[in-house]
């Protein structure tokens, strides 16, 4: 598994929240996600198989444990975000977003 796949080109069409990211992960199997965020899907009830990150230069107003929209061009997926995480990442501070792919 390439952790480092990202949407690359593509993420200037990118979309969550109406906020384009900077940096956008491809969809990765949630057997890698870590058990307690695991826990967390499975108490809300929502089905998910796979999860991204989704990365900003600058915070974003987005709340924890709330369903949102992720857009690439045309097509449209409903994502929750599990988790917010400030990074700081080869000198440059990073806001990553943590959401899950809901089917």
């Amino acid at each position: 598994m390439n952790f480092e796949r990202h949407y690359e080109e593509q993420t200037a069409y990118i979309t969550l929240g109406g906020e384009t990211p900077i940096a956008n992960s491809m969809p990765i199997n949630k057997c890698f996600l870590g058990k307690k965020f695991q826990k967390i899907l499975k108490n809300e009830g929502l089905t998910v198989n796979c999860f991204m990150n989704v990365c900003y230069d600058k915070s974003q107003s987005f709340t924890e444990g709330t369903i949102m929209k992720w857009k690439l061009r045309e097509e449209e997926i409903d994502v929750y975000l599990i988790e917010s995480k400030k990074l700081f990442i080869k000198g440059k501070h990073i806001w990553a977003y943590c959401v899950g792919i809901v089917e």
